[in-house]
């Protein structure tokens, strides 16, 4: 099997529904040989890899053999290449991802180590208030956490892209569990699709473990993001919600993702 990259990969309904379709195109493989063709891609914003690590991942534990092709000049920078053996790897193919991590477990103090040496490393050309950054990592731990927490999930996948040029941060945490729907619909007795209960989880006061929530919560992250002029934006099940500023998005797509992916957009201007 071969899979086409498009020309961008970006942080938007469509990179997002791309990696859905390829989850769909590739969820009954078993021991297969399958071929990611990045020939005509010439963008991709490197915060999806942790989409890619995650649906990657799955294909590995099927005992698939996947191998990366034709990657052009202007993204070859985002991948190890010292890990690729004519565009395989010896093992863990996500691992090639240069900004992707993986975690086992709800492990914070990895979690914090991540984010000091992978996301905030001393940077000359983007310059982060204590503040800001404090807050970042206050949100990137809460969502972290919740992955763990609510959707039980065995492993969630972390990657970012930093833009200079438009001085913004995007973290995008996925996990492959029980999605949004799945959670609220049991905590409400309703039968709510997956843009009904990513709206229902980001209103305040609104969780689904009332006696061992201890986090801000994702109405604590909107508001801030939304102060920040940032955004957030989440895909689970068959629901993709975007809140852009003080606007929000929405849509349903027929072909669900297996668990959650919530990418959060931070602006890094003075």
């Amino acid at each position: 099997m071969e899979i086409e990259f498009p020309y961008k990969v970006l942080n938007n309904f469509q990179g997002y529904i791309f990696f859905s379709e390829m989850h769909h195109q590739t969820k009954n493989c078993f021991e297969e040989h399958i071929v990611l063709n990045l020939a005509n891609t010439k963008v991709i914003e490197s915060n999806l890899f942790a989409i890619l690590g995650s649906v990657i991942a799955g294909m590995e534990r099927r005992k698939n053999k996947i191998r990366l092709v034709n990657i052009p000049e202007p993204i070859l920078n985002l991948f190890n290449s010292k890990k690729l053996i004519n565009g395989s790897a010896r093992k863990y193919l996500w691992k090639s991802f240069v900004k992707c991590q993986q975690f086992a477990s709800a492990d914070e103090e990895a979690l914090s180590d991540y984010l000091e040496k992978r996301i905030f490393p001393e940077r000359p050309e983007v310059k982060l208030n204590q503040q800001l950054k404090m807050a970042i990592q206050l949100c990137v731990a809460e969502v972290y956490r919740n992955a763990f927490a609510h959707s039980n999930c065995k492993e969630v996948f972390i990657a970012h892209y930093y833009s200079v040029y438009n001085k913004k941060l995007i973290i995008s945490t996925v996990s492959q569990g029980r999605p949004f729907n799945l959670l609220v619909n049991k905590t409400l007795n309703k039968r709510l699709n997956g843009v009904g209960a990513i709206e229902w989880a980001v209103e305040e006061g609104h969780t689904t473990l009332e006696d061992t929530h201890k986090g801000i919560g994702l109405y604590t992250i909107r508001q801030f993001v939304k102060q920040n002029q940032g955004r957030i934006q989440i895909m689970s099940g068959d629901g993709v919600w975007k809140q852009v500023k003080h606007r929000t998005f929405s849509k349903l797509y027929d072909k669900e993702f297996p668990g959650s992916v919530v990418s959060l957009e931070f602006n890094l201007q003075d």
